[in-house]
């Protein structure tokens, strides 16, 4: 196992020329520099686990009374009874085409307004609960939010915010780690283990690859800028990706409540938020920062590719999401309303929301 772990985190490939682990093996250095430390990673899986537990609890005693407040209520959809039918919707189609309805108006006599019907208010009857849905858009609101704030009032404050050169100045030598970051790391990591397994049970949707992505190279970035302490920049990924999650669910949860207008602010908020963080400061701050500041501060080493491709392939992923959001915006401009959302659910759940960066703020009908 040793002989594993000294190929894995070989000094060559994640520090730079002159540094070794031994620089950040004391939590605190004589200086008063402090370091994140792979015994805070222990916290993790505990954090994660409580997380789920508050989320439990918060759905059922809090979000819960809230949506019924907002009046959103679950619904049932009764529909006629046909072996025929329902084999075709669980093991060919839910949404059959042209060819498929002719073939059962055949077998079956019926006209293709009866079977569009059928199959219409099956997939309605195979949608999971709204309330489910609100409650769980509620969480991820209130979250994100406080995420969001704790970030704020940890970073906002320095003098190395505003300058990216200091991102890099003074790597794991002069960069102080101090313990609002460290809680701020843990508690991201916590929070983004706990949506990794959650996903897996919470409404699903046609992006749910896309997110587990998403989710996977966010943890991969921020466990290992803790590991080398490239926490500087860190924080502020995880920062400006909490400024806009939370409007976004937000906008989901008044959505389902049908009380458009407050959606409609909430979903503009959310699209400016997202375009200024992801589209404008991402790319021309923390993406120039990583490859070319630290080029020229720190130097190349083999990890700085790393770190450097994880992060473009973040911004692929906010490229992705920002298109299907124009799309919506332009919707919504020339017609007034979105239909239906590109990145809407799978059709066995039925929903037509989107998860990540996309809801639409005039969506008749539907939903982070």
């Amino acid at each position: 196992m040793e002989a594993i772990s000294s190929i894995i985190w070989n000094d060559d490939f994640w520090l730079p020329e002159g540094f070794t682990w031994k620089d950040l093996d004391l939590e605190m250095t004589p200086g008063g520099i402090r370091h994140p430390q792979f015994s805070d990673l222990y916290y993790v899986p505990i954090i994660a686990l409580v997380l789920l537990l508050i989320r439990i609890i918060f759905e059922r005693f809090i979000a819960l009374p809230f949506c019924v407040y907002l009046g959103i209520t679950n619904t049932t959809s009764k529909y006629e009874q046909n072996a025929i039918c329902e084999k075709v919707f669980k093991e060919v189609t839910a949404n059959p085409n042209k060819e498929h309805i002719d073939g059962l108006i055949k077998q079956l006599g019926w006209s293709q307004g009866r079977v569009q019907r059928w199959f219409r208010k099956r997939r309605k009857a195979n949608q999971l609960p709204l309330l489910k849905k609100a409650t769980e858009s509620c969480w991820r609101c209130v979250f994100y939010f406080w995420l969001f704030c704790f970030g704020g009032y940890t970073i906002l404050p320095t003098d190395w915010f505003y300058d990216t050169r200091q991102w890099m100045i003074g790597y794991i030598r002069e960069q102080d780690f101090n313990n609002y970051m460290r809680s701020y790391y843990l508690m991201e990591l916590g929070f983004y283990f706990s949506l990794l397994f959650s996903q897996f049970i919470d409404a699903k949707r046609k992006d749910f690859w896309q997110m587990f992505i998403h989710h996977i190279v966010t943890i991969a970035l921020i466990f290992s800028s803790f590991a080398i302490s490239h926490c500087r920049i860190g924080v502020v990924i995880m920062f400006i990706h909490d400024a806009s999650d939370f409007w976004l669910e937000g906008a989901k949860v008044f959505n389902y409540a049908k009380i458009q207008k407050v959606c409609d602010g909430l979903f503009v908020m959310f699209a400016l938020t997202f375009f200024i963080t992801r589209w404008v400061y991402y790319p021309f701050w923390v993406l120039d920062c990583m490859i070319f500041i630290s080029w020229n501060t720190i130097g190349a080493y083999m990890s700085y590719y790393y770190f450097s491709t994880l992060l473009i392939v973040l911004q692929i992923l906010h490229f992705y999401w920002g298109g299907l959001i124009v799309h919506m915006v332009y919707k919504l401009l020339t017609q007034g309303k979105v239909d239906r959302d590109t990145r809407s659910e799978d059709e066995s759940s039925g929903d037509e929301t989107p998860t990540q960066p996309t809801t639409s703020a005039a969506v008749n009908k539907k939903k982070k």
